[in-house]
C-alpha cells in the first residue's frame, strides 16, 4: 500500500490553491450576464479549445477507459472513439454557424430559428430539460465516480464529506468569475491532470511486475494490443460487425450525448461562442478535437494493460478500478498518490464548475430571464443564477448518494434518450421547412421509442438506438409537414445573420427575393477538411500508438497519413473569415 504523507498533503493543498488564485489573477468578476456566461466572447482559441477538453476529462473518464481495455483490448475504445467523427464535423460545419449566430447560449438559437408559440415552449423545455434535468444526473455521474476514486484513496476520510467540499470549492469559484475565470482554471486543470496520467503512466510501467511495454506484451495476449476489433473473434457483441457500423455509420449524428452533440451543442457551443471571432472558434473546436482524441488517451491505456497484469482478477463490473488499484503496487515514489488525488480532483473540478456554469445560464438567459423577469438587472439575474446552481448542486449530490449505482447505467440512460434528436439538431441549420415542434418532436419522442424497443421487441443497445433513431425520424418528417411553416421574418433575419450554406437556403431566398447571402465555406469544401481530419485524427491516434508500443513498420504508414491530412489541412483551412464580422456582435 502507498503511504499518505505530509508531501502529499502539500501538493494537494498548492493544488487547490492554484486552481483558485490562477483564475483570479488572470480574470476579472463578471457583472453582466454576457460576461458571466459567455466571457463577452473574448476568450483566445486555444483556451477555450482546452476548456472544452478539460470538461470531458471528467474523474470517471480514465476509469471508463480502463475499464474498456481491461475487457476487449485497446479496440474497446471504439465505444467513445466513433465520436470523434461528430466533433470534426462540428469545427468545420457547425462552429462557424455558431459564432455568426451571436446567440448567448445555444438553447437560444431557438428564439432565433423559430417562431411563435411553438418557439416559446420549445425554448422553455429544452431550459429546464437540459439546463436542470439532464444536467443534474450529468453531476450526480460524475460525483458518483469521484466518490469511487475517493473511497480507495482515502479510505480514512468520508467519501461524501470530501465530494460535497469539493463540489462546494467549485461552486464558489464558478459563482465568483464566470466562464472565462473557469476556462482559465480549466486550461491549469487540464495540464496539471495530463501531467499526474503521463506521471503514472511511467512509474507504473517501471515496476518489476509490469516490465514496462515488453512485459506488457509478454504478458498479455495480442488481441490487447489491436487497434481495430477483430471482427472474426469478437470478444463481445459489442464489437460485431453490425454494432460497429452502427457506431460509426449512424449514432455519431444521430444521438445527443454531451460533449458530443451532433452539430455542436451543450457546453461545445458555449465554448464555441465564447471565442474571440469565427476563426477562433474553429481553431478551438479543432483543438479540442485532436486533444481529446489523439493525445489524451494513451497514458490512461497504457494504466489500464498494466492493470490487467496486476489484477487479473478483477470482476468484470469492478474493471475500471483498475486504474486507481495500480497505485498500490510497487515502490512509487513519495506524493505520487498526492499527485494523482490532486489529478482527479482536477477532473472533477474542471467538470463540475462547467456545468454549473452552462446549466445556470439555460435557466437565466432562457426560462427565468425572459419569461418570468424580464425587466430586472444583470445583477439580479446573476444572484438568482447562484441559487440555481446550488439547487443543482444539492440535487445532483443527493442522487449520487443515494439514488445511483453505476456510471455505466446513466450513460446508457443518456444515449438512449438522446437517440435520433441528431437529425433535427442538424438539419435546423439547412432546411428552412424545420419548425419548433420538429425540433420538439427530436426530444420527445426518443423516449416513447426507446420505452417500445425494450419492453414490446426486447432490444438491446446499439440495436435499440437504431430503432429509435428510425422512429424519431419519421415522427419528426411527420409533425414538420402537419405544423405551420416559421414565418418570413424570422426566416430572414436567420439567413441574414448566420448566412447558412446549402441548396435549400438558395431556393428559399430566391423563392422570396431575399439577397442571397455567400457563406465564407462550401459545403464541399466542408466536407474535404473533415475528411482530412477525420484522417488527421487517426492517424495521429495510432502514430502515437505505434511508437509507444514499437509498431515501427506499422508506425511508417500511420505517420505518412498524419503528415499528409496536416498538410492538406493546412491548406485548405480558410484564411479568409471575417474575424471582425458585425454578425458577431449582436
Amino acid at each position: 500500500m502507498i503511504s499518505f504523507g505530509l508531501i502529499d498533503i502539500v501538493i494537494i493543498v498548492l493544488f487547490l490553491l492554484f486552481s483558485f488564485f490562477i483564475p483570479y489573477l488572470f480574470s476579472k468578476k463578471e457583472s453582466t450576464i454576457k460576461g458571466h456566461f459567455q466571457a463577452s466572447g473574448k476568450l483566445s482559441w486555444f483556451v477555450s479549445g482546452t476548456a472544452m477538453v478539460a470538461t470531458t476529462f471528467a474523474a470517471d473518464t480514465p476509469l471508463a477507459v480502463t475499464e474498456l481495455v481491461a475487457k476487449y483490448g485497446i479496440s474497446g475504445n471504439w465505444l467513445w472513439w466513433y465520436g470523434s467523427i461528430s466533433s470534426i464535423v462540428t469545427v468545420y460545419f457547425f462552429a462557424p454557424l455558431w459564432k455568426k449566430s451571436g446567440v448567448l447560449t445555444d438553447v437560444e438559437l431557438v428564439h432565433l430559428r423559430y417562431c411563435g408559440k411553438g418557439s416559446d415552449i420549445l425554448r422553455i423545455f429544452k431550459s429546464i430539460y437540459l439546463g436542470f434535468f439532464m444536467n443534474v444526473l450529468i453531476l450526480a455521474w460524475v460525483n458518483l465516480a469521484m466518490l469511487k476514486v475517493t473511497e480507495v484513496l482515502i479510505p480514512n476520510l468520508s467519501a461524501q464529506l470530501v465530494v460535497s467540499g469539493l463540489f462546494l470549492f467549485a461552486f464558489l469559484y464558478t459563482a465568483y468569475m464566470g466562464l472565462n475565470g473557469i476556462s482559465i482554471a480549466d486550461t491549469f486543470q487540464f495540464f496539471f491532470a495530463m501531467f499526474g496520467c503521463i506521471v503514472l503512466a511511467y512509474f507504473i510501467l517501471s515496476i518489476p511486475e509490469v516490465g514496462g511495454i515488453t512485459g506488457l506484451k509478454e504478458k498479455l495476449p495480442a488481441s490487447y494490443f489491436n487497434f481495430i476489433p477483430d471482427f472474426e473473434n469478437p470478444s463481445s457483441k459489442d464489437f460485431s460487425v453490425e454494432s460497429f457500423l452502427l457506431f460509426i455509420g449512424i449514432i455519431w449524428w444521430s444521438s445527443w450525448y454531451p460533449g458530443a452533440e451532433p452539430g455542436g451543442g451543450g457546453y461545445i457551443a458555449q465554448r464555441i461562442l465564447a471565442a474571440k471571432n469565427v476563426k477562433s472558434s474553429m481553431l478551438a473546436s479543432l483543438w479540442f478535437t485532436i486533444a481529446h482524441y489523439f493525445v489524451r488517451p494513451w497514458p490512461w491505456i497504457l494504466v489500464a494493460l498494466s492493470s490487467v497484469v496486476l489484477f487479473p482478477d478483477i470482476l468484470p463490473d469492478d474493471k475500471g478500478k483498475g486504474y486507481v488499484l495500480v497505485m498500490t503496487k510497487g515502490d512509487l515514489p513519495q506524493g505520487l498518490l498526492g499527485l494523482m488525488i490532486a489529478v482527479f480532483m482536477a477532473a472533477y473540478l474542471s467538470t463540475i464548475a462547467t456545468h454549473l456554469n452552462w446549466g445556470s445560464s439555460y435557466l437565466i438567459n432562457d426560462l427565468y430571464k425572459p419569461y418570468l423577469a424580464k425587466k430586472r438587472t444583470d445583477r439580479h439575474h446573476l444572484r438568482i443564477s447562484k441559487v440555481f446552481q446550488i439547487l443543482m448542486m444539492l440535487v445532483s449530490l443527493l442522487i449520487s448518494f443515494y439514488f445511483i449505482k453505476t456510471i455505466s447505467g446513466v450513460w446508457q440512460f443518456l444515449l438512449e434518450c438522446g437517440a435520433g434528436v441528431g437529425i433535427v439538431l442538424i438539419l435546423r441549420w439547412y432546411i428552412p421547412r424545420l419548425n419548433a415542434w420538429s425540433e420538439l418532436t427530436g426530444f420527445i419522442a426518443p423516449v416513447a421509442f426507446y420505452s417500445i424497443s425494450r419492453l414490446a421487441f426486447n432490444l438491446t443497445s446499439p440495436y435499440s438506438v437504431l430503432f429509435t433513431v428510425g422512429g424519431v425520424i419519421l415522427s419528426v418528417i411527420l409533425i414538420t409537414f402537419l405544423t405551420p411553416r416559421v414565418d418570413f421574418e424570422t426566416l430572414k433575419e436567420f439567413y441574414t445573420r448566420v448566412s447558412p450554406p446549402g441548396l435549400f437556403w438558395k431556393l428559399w431566398a430566391k423563392k422570396n427575393n431575399v439577397p442571397q447571402q455567400e457563406f465564407e465555406i462550401s459545403l464541399l469544401h466542408s466536407f474535404v477538411l473533415s475528411l482530412t481530419g477525420i484522417i488527421l485524427i487517426f492517424s495521429g491516434l495510432f502514430s502515437l500508438g505505434n511508437w509507444i508500443l514499437g509498431n515501427y513498420n506499422s508506425l511508417v504508414m500511420s505517420i505518412s497519413l498524419l503528415v499528409f491530412s496536416i498538410v492538406l489541412t493546412y491548406h485548405l483551412f480558410p484564411r479568409h473569415l471575417d474575424e471582425n464580422s458585425s454578425n458577431l456582435e449582436k
